[in-house]
């Protein structure tokens, strides 16, 4: 019984997989990997905002809480409150391997938080939070004008039409004269090598990567360094 329940288990990943491919910039066996990964993760529960999170923060190395919230919502397109099996492999696909346009469409739905389809400076100010540290001896109205200085810098650089908003053609018309100004509002990608280092647990091309990106080592008084697996690894 365990074994057909196993068996029936592969032919639903298989299933999906091959609808995926046809829609992401996985192969097919990425794509049951990724499924699989989610599928294993299930056992702990569904993938909430809490857990997605986690699995942001420890595997791709994305701290800014605002922003992790932001690319959650980004994921969760049916706005149920969990990421699902499609929705897991649609955004890293997007994550991981999107083209220029691609990446240039999820991060302006990250930063739009109202959805509607133009970026305010109310919203810039939120997503920059992240980014200010408030060192010791700071002067609080100090911080308040140096966001002020860079929500301008950033508005001039976007508003390509200088209309006060940033719309999703001024968003994209910037990023393709610059894309550095892709992550102008907060990171929300992962860097190079984390996003090397997940790869290596999917794909072939990438086996020769060392793991080592996804493994923390946390020191507590008295004891030594023990590992800490990315929640990923613990189900390769």
């Amino acid at each position: 019984m365990k074994g057909g329940s196993g068996l029936a288990k592969q032919h639903k990943i298989h299933a999906a997989a091959e609808q995926l491919v046809k829609q992401t910039h996985f192969n097919l066996d990425e794509c049951k990997n990724l499924l699989l990964f989610h599928e294993n993760m299930l056992e702990i529960g569904k993938l909430d905002r809490l857990r997605f999170r986690e699995v942001l923060h420890i595997t791709f190395n994305i701290t800014d809480d605002i922003m992790l919230d932001l690319v959650f919502h980004a994921f969760d397109r049916d706005s149920d409150g969990y990421v699902d099996a499609k929705e897991w492999v649609h955004g890293l696909s997007v994550m991981l391997r999107g083209d220029i346009q691609q990446l240039i469409d999820f991060v302006y739905f990250v930063y739009d938080m109202n959805g509607d389809r133009s970026l305010a400076r109310e919203e810039l100010s939120h997503c920059l939070k992240g980014c200010l540290y408030v060192g010791y001896g700071v002067d609080h109205d100090e911080v308040d004008e140096c966001e002020r200085d860079i929500i301008e810098i950033t508005m001039r650089k976007l508003d390509v039409d200088k209309d006060g908003q940033i719309t999703e053609q001024d968003f994209q018309n910037a990023c393709y004269m610059d894309p550095l100004l892709l992550q102008a509002c907060g990171t929300c990608l992962p860097k190079d090598q984390a996003a090397a280092g997940f790869l290596a647990l999917v794909t072939e091309k990438y086996r020769n990567f060392t793991q080592c990106y996804h493994r923390h080592w946390v020191k507590s008084d008295g004891q030594k360094a023990k590992e800490k697996q990315s929640p990923l690894l613990q189900y390769a």
